[in-house]
Protein backbone atom coordinates (compact mmCIF):
# COMPACT_ATOMS: atom_id res chain seq x y z
CA UNK A 1 0.00 0.00 0.00
CA UNK A 2 1.57 3.66 -0.81
CA UNK A 3 1.46 6.35 2.03
CA UNK A 4 0.40 9.40 0.16
CA UNK A 5 2.07 12.82 0.78
CA UNK A 6 0.05 15.59 2.22
CA UNK A 7 1.97 18.08 0.68
CA UNK A 8 -0.02 18.03 -2.60
CA UNK A 9 1.46 18.45 -5.83
CA UNK A 10 2.52 20.83 -8.45
CA UNK A 11 1.40 22.11 -12.03
CA UNK A 12 4.21 23.11 -14.67
CA UNK A 13 3.72 23.69 -18.35
CA UNK A 14 6.41 21.34 -20.55
CA UNK A 15 8.11 21.94 -24.02
CA UNK A 16 7.21 19.02 -26.44
CA UNK A 17 10.97 18.28 -26.30
CA UNK A 18 10.86 17.98 -22.53
CA UNK A 19 12.24 14.14 -21.45
CA UNK A 20 9.06 14.09 -19.41
CA UNK A 21 6.75 13.32 -22.62
CA UNK A 22 7.87 9.70 -22.44
CA UNK A 23 6.41 9.61 -19.31
CA UNK A 24 3.26 11.39 -20.41
CA UNK A 25 3.23 8.86 -23.03
CA UNK A 26 3.31 5.78 -20.34
CA UNK A 27 0.65 7.87 -18.56
CA UNK A 28 -1.92 8.94 -21.33
CA UNK A 29 -1.73 4.72 -22.30
CA UNK A 30 -2.10 3.69 -19.03
CA UNK A 31 -5.40 5.53 -18.23
CA UNK A 32 -6.94 6.44 -21.56
CA UNK A 33 -6.44 2.90 -23.24
CA UNK A 34 -4.93 0.21 -21.73
CA UNK A 35 -8.08 -0.29 -19.94
CA UNK A 36 -9.66 -1.01 -23.19
CA UNK A 37 -7.04 -3.56 -24.24
CA UNK A 38 -5.56 -1.02 -26.96
CA UNK A 39 -1.79 -1.28 -27.40
CA UNK A 40 0.17 1.75 -27.03
CA UNK A 41 0.70 4.09 -29.95
CA UNK A 42 2.96 7.09 -28.62
CA UNK A 43 2.84 8.69 -32.86
CA UNK A 44 0.44 11.48 -31.60
CA UNK A 45 1.78 14.60 -32.85
CA UNK A 46 2.96 16.25 -29.28
CA UNK A 47 5.11 18.75 -31.43
CA UNK A 48 4.24 22.18 -32.48
CA UNK A 49 3.67 25.46 -31.42
CA UNK A 50 -0.43 25.07 -31.32
CA UNK A 51 0.31 22.64 -28.52
CA UNK A 52 0.44 23.27 -24.79
CA UNK A 53 1.76 20.33 -22.60
CA UNK A 54 0.61 20.65 -18.81
CA UNK A 55 1.93 18.16 -16.26
CA UNK A 56 1.37 17.82 -12.57
CA UNK A 57 3.96 16.30 -10.15
CA UNK A 58 4.07 15.07 -6.90
CA UNK A 59 6.36 14.25 -4.10
CA UNK A 60 7.20 10.30 -4.48
CA UNK A 61 5.20 7.87 -2.27
CA UNK A 62 6.67 5.19 -0.77
CA UNK A 63 5.17 2.09 -1.85
CA UNK A 64 5.79 -1.41 -0.08
CA UNK A 65 4.73 -3.01 -3.47
CA UNK A 66 8.37 -2.93 -5.07
CA UNK A 67 6.91 -1.07 -8.00
CA UNK A 68 9.29 1.74 -8.33
CA UNK A 69 7.50 5.24 -9.50
CA UNK A 70 8.31 6.90 -12.54
CA UNK A 71 10.77 9.62 -11.68
CA UNK A 72 10.13 13.78 -13.12
CA UNK A 73 13.36 14.11 -14.11
CA UNK A 74 16.96 13.47 -13.10
CA UNK A 75 17.80 17.26 -12.38
CA UNK A 76 14.77 17.40 -9.76
CA UNK A 77 16.82 14.37 -7.99
CA UNK A 78 19.56 15.72 -8.18
CA UNK A 79 18.64 18.88 -6.39
CA UNK A 80 19.36 19.40 -2.79
CA UNK A 81 16.58 19.23 -0.33
CA UNK A 82 14.20 18.87 -3.11
CA UNK A 83 11.80 15.69 -2.92
CA UNK A 84 11.67 13.45 -6.41
CA UNK A 85 8.75 14.59 -7.92
CA UNK A 86 6.95 12.11 -10.33
CA UNK A 87 4.21 11.94 -12.85
CA UNK A 88 0.44 11.80 -11.67
CA UNK A 89 -1.05 13.88 -14.40
CA UNK A 90 -1.10 15.78 -17.84
CA UNK A 91 -3.74 17.67 -19.68
CA UNK A 92 -2.82 19.02 -23.00
CA UNK A 93 -5.09 22.31 -24.86
CA UNK A 94 -4.37 22.73 -28.81
CA UNK A 95 -4.71 26.30 -30.11
CA UNK A 96 -6.78 25.94 -33.06
CA UNK A 97 -6.75 28.06 -35.93
CA UNK A 98 -10.32 29.42 -35.11
CA UNK A 99 -9.18 30.79 -31.89
CA UNK A 100 -10.36 28.15 -29.78
CA UNK A 101 -8.73 25.86 -26.76
CA UNK A 102 -9.75 22.61 -27.62
CA UNK A 103 -8.62 20.53 -24.49
CA UNK A 104 -7.43 16.85 -24.73
CA UNK A 105 -6.37 13.34 -23.53
CA UNK A 106 -6.97 14.54 -19.42
CA UNK A 107 -5.18 11.79 -17.73
CA UNK A 108 -4.73 10.99 -14.04
CA UNK A 109 -3.08 8.57 -12.93
CA UNK A 110 -5.77 5.86 -11.39
CA UNK A 111 -4.44 5.94 -7.90
CA UNK A 112 -4.39 9.55 -7.35
CA UNK A 113 -7.55 10.12 -9.27
CA UNK A 114 -10.62 11.74 -6.98
CA UNK A 115 -7.61 14.04 -5.66
CA UNK A 116 -8.24 17.37 -7.40
CA UNK A 117 -5.35 16.97 -9.86
CA UNK A 118 -7.73 16.62 -12.86
CA UNK A 119 -9.94 19.48 -11.57
CA UNK A 120 -6.69 21.82 -11.40
CA UNK A 121 -5.47 20.92 -14.68
CA UNK A 122 -8.44 22.18 -16.41
CA UNK A 123 -8.43 24.86 -14.43
CA UNK A 124 -4.72 25.56 -15.33
CA UNK A 125 -5.95 24.76 -19.01
CA UNK A 126 -8.82 27.19 -18.67
CA UNK A 127 -6.08 30.04 -17.11
CA UNK A 128 -3.93 29.98 -19.55
CA UNK A 129 -6.06 30.01 -22.67
CA UNK A 130 -7.49 32.96 -20.95
CA UNK A 131 -4.00 34.46 -20.51
CA UNK A 132 -3.94 34.20 -24.39
CA UNK A 133 -7.32 35.64 -24.96
CA UNK A 134 -9.24 32.64 -26.23
CA UNK A 135 -12.66 33.56 -25.05
CA UNK A 136 -14.07 29.77 -25.76
CA UNK A 137 -12.40 26.41 -24.54
CA UNK A 138 -13.52 23.13 -25.29
CA UNK A 139 -13.10 19.31 -25.65
CA UNK A 140 -14.66 15.77 -26.51
CA UNK A 141 -15.70 14.00 -23.27
CA UNK A 142 -16.31 10.73 -22.37
CA UNK A 143 -20.10 10.15 -22.00
CA UNK A 144 -18.86 8.44 -18.34
CA UNK A 145 -16.62 12.12 -17.31
CA UNK A 146 -19.63 14.33 -18.84
CA UNK A 147 -20.42 14.78 -14.77
CA UNK A 148 -16.71 15.95 -13.93
CA UNK A 149 -16.85 18.23 -16.70
CA UNK A 150 -20.32 20.20 -15.90
CA UNK A 151 -19.48 20.07 -11.88
CA UNK A 152 -16.48 22.71 -13.40
CA UNK A 153 -19.03 24.85 -15.49
CA UNK A 154 -18.93 23.14 -18.85
CA UNK A 155 -22.18 22.51 -21.12
CA UNK A 156 -22.72 19.54 -23.43
CA UNK A 157 -23.19 20.81 -26.68
CA UNK A 158 -23.63 17.98 -28.59
CA UNK A 159 -25.08 14.69 -29.16
CA UNK A 160 -23.15 11.49 -28.14
CA UNK A 161 -20.78 10.49 -30.99
CA UNK A 162 -18.14 7.89 -30.82
CA UNK A 163 -14.84 8.86 -31.10
CA UNK A 164 -11.27 8.12 -30.97
CA UNK A 165 -9.21 4.99 -30.52
CA UNK A 166 -11.40 3.39 -28.13
CA UNK A 167 -14.88 4.25 -29.93
CA UNK A 168 -16.52 4.98 -26.53
CA UNK A 169 -19.50 7.19 -26.37
CA UNK A 170 -18.30 11.32 -26.18
CA UNK A 171 -19.76 14.43 -26.36
CA UNK A 172 -18.75 17.74 -27.17
CA UNK A 173 -18.53 20.50 -24.04
CA UNK A 174 -17.44 24.21 -24.19
CA UNK A 175 -17.24 26.95 -21.97
CA UNK A 176 -16.76 30.46 -22.52
CA UNK A 177 -13.83 31.55 -20.61
CA UNK A 178 -13.49 35.64 -19.02
CA UNK A 179 -11.27 37.66 -20.99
Amino acid sequence: MCSESSDGFELRWIAPGDPLMQEVHTLRHEVLFAPFGLERNDSWDDAGQDRLHLVALAPEASCETGAAPARASAAAEDAIDAPALELVGYTSVLLEPDGTAHVRQLSVRSDRQRSGIGRALMREAEAESSRRGIPLIWLNARVTAEAFYHRLGYATVSGVFSSGRTSLPHVRMEKRLRP
